[in-house]
């Protein structure tokens, strides 16, 4: 029997490999390199906050397709003829969601709960209930402004992970030298599985819940995978309806469409900020990025823009893979034909699969393509040491966040490949979540090319800054000066970008001090 010392005291914790420890390794690596001030360790080493709760909604009715040898026991059962076919959602998986009136005025035959529609198929009618959805918010760090980052709905979510997004988030804003801090959040859910209006109804919900941690200058959400500018839009309504001043709140979200505040170029920023770090890299060398070939994983907002973009810039695109698949040309994938392809209202998982301007090949295949460039812009960890040791490519330009694991760092180092880490290379759309900040606060509207011309200067100028820490190279030039960040040593470039950041933020504490 416990002692009374011991009874209900929990018991100590022990060390653990996480995504989140696994992410700050190259904080505390980077961290010791520069003797970062102890207390400011502390502030940075774990969020100020984390935020989980349960957001519920009720879901709608749904027509489940049966298997073929299920449906052979209804081979009698009459077709429904559909009056209203619009009023029928198909998704991704196969159901189909019933919205609104969709049977209203429909000449309805059902058999033990099933039908079977002029498509040939018999449908289980599954009766919509209520569903209880994770949600999470995590807050980093707030020391030069308020949190920022995206809302994230997908399945493989978990407060570990928002905890590793949200660091990098901090580190990310310091070397866009743009005011905010780090966050991250989003549900726990696969969006492909649940129709517009559920989203929607989902989305108000969430946005319920959050609103007394956010804030236009508290902490301000944008997109992330499987969200977009009409989740925003969303979000927006629902946080700011009622209010007196409601305009001087749409700045609460980022990534909205330009006709309700969205910034032009946000869309593609991202990707953008990817193509605008390849074009330097290559420029430093004497080299164009015209006639390149690159790799990329990922097809999403990051990567169908990254891709465009480097397309447009002479770039030839050889292989894709997605979550659904993988495809490969040799002689090239048109780029514009497959962005054409997946957004096709009848591709409904929105994947590059059955494109016909290229073949299907298996995702290990993928890493055994030779190319000059790989741009993972899907989810983390996807580059692992195995993969680093097959990869044939000579740089790594990191459009996801964390794609790479330590491990495989390390063989990219040994290998001599280039890298071009994710907390610059994809900062492109904090950055330009930022002029639209600005311009929300100030209720003005850029134009595409000016947001670009200073996209472009804030991501080469920062670069370059990295580059030279990595080198050990301080010099002041027209657009940029390293001299305050480099330590006396080379290093590489993930270290050199992290301490780019640490130094920054560490700035903040030293000159404003701790609040008692």
């Amino acid at each position: 029997m416990a002692s009374e010392e011991t009874f209900m005291r929990a018991p100590a914790p022990t060390p653990k490999r996480t995504i989140y420890t696994e992410a700050m390794e190259i904080f505390h690596f980077a961290a010791d390199l520069i003797g970062l001030d102890k207390r400011v360790r502390l502030e940075l080493e774990e969020p100020d906050y984390e935020h989980i709760f349960y957001v519920t909604a009720k879901l709608k009715d749904r027509l489940v397709p049966l298997l073929p040898e299920e449906a052979k026991s209804f081979a009698d059962l009459p077709v429904t003829q559909v009056r209203n076919p619009e009023g029928l959602e198909r998704l991704a998986n196969g159901n189909l969601i019933l919205n609104g009136r969709a049977l209203l005025g429909s000449d309805v035959a059902i058999r033990h709960g099933h039908l079977r529609l002029p498509d040939g198929h018999v449908y289980q009618l599954v009766p919509g209930e209520s569903q209880r959805f994770k949600a999470y918010r995590v807050q980093h760090n707030q020391a030069r402004g308020p949190y920022k980052g995206g809302l994230r709905y997908h399945r493989e979510v978990s407060l570990d992970l928002f905890k590793a997004l949200a660091a990098e988030m901090t580190w990310k804003t310091a070397i866009a030298e743009v005011p905010f801090g780090g966050g991250k959040g989003g549900i726990q859910l696969d969006p492909r599985e649940y129709g517009r209006e559920e989203l929607e109804a989902i989305t108000l919900r969430f946005m319920y819940r959050l609103k007394s941690l956010i804030g236009p200058n508290i902490d301000i959400p944008a997109p992330d995978v499987g969200t977009n500018p009409e989740i925003m839009a969303l979000l927006y309504r629902q946080f700011s309806d009622g209010e007196r001043e409601r305009h001087n709140l749409r700045g609460i979200v980022t990534g909205k469409d330009v006709r309700i505040g969205g910034s032009e170029g946000r869309g593609k920023a991202t990707g953008q900020g990817v193509a605008f770090c390849i074009e330097d890299y290559y420029a430093d060398r004497g080299e164009s990025v015209k006639g390149k070939t690159f790799v990329l994983q990922g097809f999403g907002n990051v990567g169908s823009h990254a891709a465009m973009i480097l397309a447009n810039m002479g770039a030839r695109l050889l292989a894709v893979n997605d979550a659904d698949g993988s495809i490969f040309n040799g002689d090239g994938i048109d780029v514009n034909a497959l962005a054409a392809y997946v957004a096709d209202p009848k591709n409904l998982k929105r994947s590059v699969v059955g494109f016909p301007g290229a073949q299907r090949i298996e995702k290990k295949d993928l890493w055994d393509v030779q190319a000059d460039i790989l741009v993972p812009a899907a989810l983390g960890g996807e580059i692992t040491a195995d993969v680093a040791e097959r990869l044939k490519v000579k740089l790594i330009a990191e459009g996801a966040n964390g794609p790479t694991t330590p491990e495989a760092d390390r063989v990219l180092q040994k290998r001599g490949i280039e890298l071009i880490p994710d907390i610059i290379a994809n900062a492109g759309g904090v950055t330009v979540s930022y002029y639209e900040w600005i311009q929300n606060k100030r209720m003005e509207r850029w134009s595409e090319a000016e947001v670009d011309q200073r996209l472009e200067r804030a991501m080469k100028r920062n670069y370059r800054i990295i580059r030279d820490i990595s080198r050990n190279q301080p010099r002041k030039t027209e657009m940029h000066d390293s001299r305050p960040y480099c330590i006396g040593k080379t290093v590489d470039s993930r270290c050199a970008a992290m301490i780019l950041a640490l130094k920054r933020i560490e700035a903040h504490y030293l000159l404003e001090g701790f609040s008692q």
